[in-house]
């Protein structure tokens, strides 16, 4: 008898009974390109992102140690975030993490400058390579645009 509600069950929605076999899971798409801000100790000061992507500026400022409800540290408009580490842990593992693009916005050319109370700590330039993908399967939607992540060293 199992069987029998098993196989009526599974051929229920077959293709040639003209329902949708397909079922689309929920996974939104991550940043469409990440750098990753490494130093080996953040210490207190202002700290400077400079971001030119396809030969727009964009300035990003934060300062540590952190405060909580600082407002985001790029501009809302640009479609990048500046990752702010640790605001409630003790000011000593408070950092500056990651640069993200966000969904919408894939440069093909970036270049980053990052200074510490106007000393530079590290530069770097990128031409990332995009593909796309669909993270809940072929014909669902969304299509996710994506580069492999880097690491900026910072001195």
């Amino acid at each position: 008898m199992r069987r029998k509600i098993l196989l009526a069950a599974s051929l229920a929605c077959l293709p040639a009974a003209g329902c949708d076999s397909q079922a689309c899971t929920l996974i939104g798409c991550g940043s469409s390109f990440q750098i990753a801000l490494q130093r080996d100790a953040w210490t207190a000061g202002k700290y400077e992102v400079t971001v030119v992507a396809d030969g727009e500026t964009i300035e990003c400022s934060a300062t540590l140690p952190l405060q909580c409800d600082a407002p985001p540290a790029c501009p809302e408009a640009s479609q990048l975030l500046l990752g702010l580490d640790g605001c409630a842990l003790d000011p000593a593992q408070h950092k500056l993490g990651s640069l993200e693009f966000q969904q919408g916005r894939a440069p093909k050319s970036v270049s980053v400058q990052v200074r510490q109370d106007g000393a530079l700590l590290g530069e770097g330039e990128y031409s990332p390579v995009y593909s796309e993908s669909q993270p809940n399967g072929p014909d669902c939607e969304p299509t996710c645009v994506g580069a492999e992540a880097v690491a900026l060293a910072l001195k």
